[in-house]
């Protein structure tokens, strides 16, 4: 069969000793007679810094997979979100087709796609927009990098006991005027659909023929975005995935 799909993966949030790690990779093997191109929506992991000394073996399995796919010929594309840090600068070329952390566009079967994590469609959140910008600057990681082996190692740790708690309350309420603002600057460009993740919802809106898409979480869900060869584009999964 030939593989045409363009197909959209969210928050995973995988971690250490994670029961889901297994069914994600089968998940992974399963695209690939059907699937043309992947783009991982962002923070695949619960926490991912791109540096082998930081790497787990959580991390090693699904890199591993993804590598095997890229060399059978599909194209998996990364959109780094708020728990990822350097992930296209150790991966893109190998793993990974590229990374963004802004965004980037698709187009596959007539439609045109633009394509976020989601992170900065919240304009209020002005102390996480700076933490954001702060923690990747040069400058951030130049101190980071002279920090010795061990206690980075200790501070990725605790930085990822910190950030398991911070998605519940966030993510409960989807704010749809931010969304439509967000999306209004890229319809008036020529998309057709803005393609997000991050709030770990599945959300459709529609919007004079144009859509927000945003792609639920996987773990709870089982559920993905899927653009068919003739242009369809649907949330396609679900039941015991």
């Amino acid at each position: 069969m030939t593989a045409r799909d363009l197909v959209f993966i969210g928050d995973v949030h995988l971690d250490r000793d994670d029961p889901d790690l297994t069914a994600f990779l089968a998940f992974l093997e399963a695209l690939v007679p059907t699937t043309e191109r992947i783009v991982l929506m962002g923070d695949l992991f619960n926490l991912w810094i791109g540096s082998e000394e930081l790497e787990q073996p959580h991390h090693r399995a699904v890199i591993d997979q993804l590598a095997s796919m890229r060399r059978r010929g599909l194209v998996v594309r990364y959109l780094e979100g708020n728990r990822d840090y350097r992930v296209g600068a150790r991966h893109a070329g190998g793993a990974l087709e590229d990374a963004s952390e802004e965004g980037f566009e698709e187009r596959h079967a007539g439609r045109r796609l633009w394509c976020a994590h989601g992170d900065l469609v919240n304009v209020r959140d002005r102390q996480y927009r700076t933490w954001r910008r702060v923690s990747r600057s040069r400058a951030a990681w130049a101190v980071f990098s002279l920090v010795p082996r061990r206690r980075r190692l200790a501070f990725a740790e605790s930085l990822e006991r910190r950030m398991r708690g911070t998605n519940l309350g966030m993510k409960r309420a989807v704010p749809e005027e931010l969304l439509r603002a967000y999306a209004a600057p890229r319809f008036a460009a020529g998309f057709d659909a803005v393609v997000l993740g991050h709030f770990h919802v599945e959300l459709d809106v529609r919007d004079e023929g144009k859509r927000i898409l945003v792609v639920p979480e996987w773990k709870g869900s089982r559920r993905h975005l899927r653009v068919g060869a003739d242009g369809t584009i649907a949330f396609v999964g679900g039941g015991g995935g």
